[in-house]
């Protein structure tokens, strides 16, 4: 179970992962969203900087747990947490987004939001850090040139702001149903949860090809949290999503019969 989650605004942090581990760790609160809008030194996927002007979404829900959780969870947490945002956004502002795995949204084939994930483990306590930096009323023209051509924003989409804060309150509205089943061990909802994502993801039902040239069907998640994989003499790949660089081509849609 999740507590009720406390939303906390500032105006400015080097990285909200590093500024909501201090509010957990000095035990304010047990879950909390901490919401900047601006980041200095917003970070990636392997420490990658992660540009944050104002008028996006850069945020990082906190979860405190004595739970140790395991690899498979923890790869749930990413998958669950752009099943997430996706239906936030559908439901929101009625637009279609798919997932690039293992958690990146992606609309039209720009990219719309991404999700870091931290895992700290101490003595009593646990801590699930779930970074979302969404590009909300931040327009692609202020972008950097290097990334000004493969983002976007729902500004852009819409031709419109939204509210930062709508979106806020949407997110920690679902966090239970999203999140409690990984800490609860919930099988039947975990399924249920791998369902919507395998939905949305960009490569599930598709034929792909992976590093070693040869063409697999992608079967979806499991629930050890791997990328399933089957050639067409039926050698299965699971692959983990330290391995997403494997996949190198997205072919077509397939039919398993």
């Amino acid at each position: 179970m999740i507590s009720k989650i406390k939303i906390i605004y500032i105006e400015k942090t080097g990285s909200t992962q590093d500024s909501v581990l201090e509010y957990l760790q000095n035990d304010y609160f047990p879950s909390l969203l901490l919401v900047a809008k601006i980041q200095t030194s917003g970070r990636g996927r392997k420490d990658g900087d992660w540009f944050s002007p104002l008028g996006g979404f850069w945020a990082t829900l906190g979860i405190s747990t004595s739970i140790l959780l395991s690899e498979a969870q923890l790869a749930m947490i990413h998958y669950f947490t752009a099943t997430l945002l996706t239906r936030v956004i559908s439901e929101d502002y009625d637009l279609s987004v798919q997932i690039k795995w293992p958690n990146d949204l992606i609309y039209e084939n720009k990219k719309l939001a991404g999700i870091l994930i931290d895992y700290v483990t101490g003595t009593q306590k646990n801590y699930i850090l779930i970074g979302m930096g969404v590009n909300l009323n931040n327009s692609h023209h202020e972008m950097p040139e290097d990334i000004k051509s493969i983002a976007i924003s729902i500004k852009d989409i819409l031709h419109k702001s939204v509210s930062l804060d709508d979106f806020a309150q949407k997110i920690c509205f679902y966090a239970h149903r999203y999140f409690s089943p990984i800490t609860e061990n919930n099988l039947k909802n975990i399924q249920l949860l791998i369902n919507e994502y395998n939905q949305h993801s960009q490569i599930y039902g598709k034929e792909v090809i992976l590093d070693d040239s040869e063409r697999y069907y992608c079967d979806g998640i499991n629930n050890k949290g791997q990328m399933q994989f089957k050639n067409v003499n039926n050698k299965k790949l699971n692959l983990t999503i330290n391995d997403l660089t494997r996949v190198r081509k997205i072919i077509s849609p397939y039919i398993d019969g």
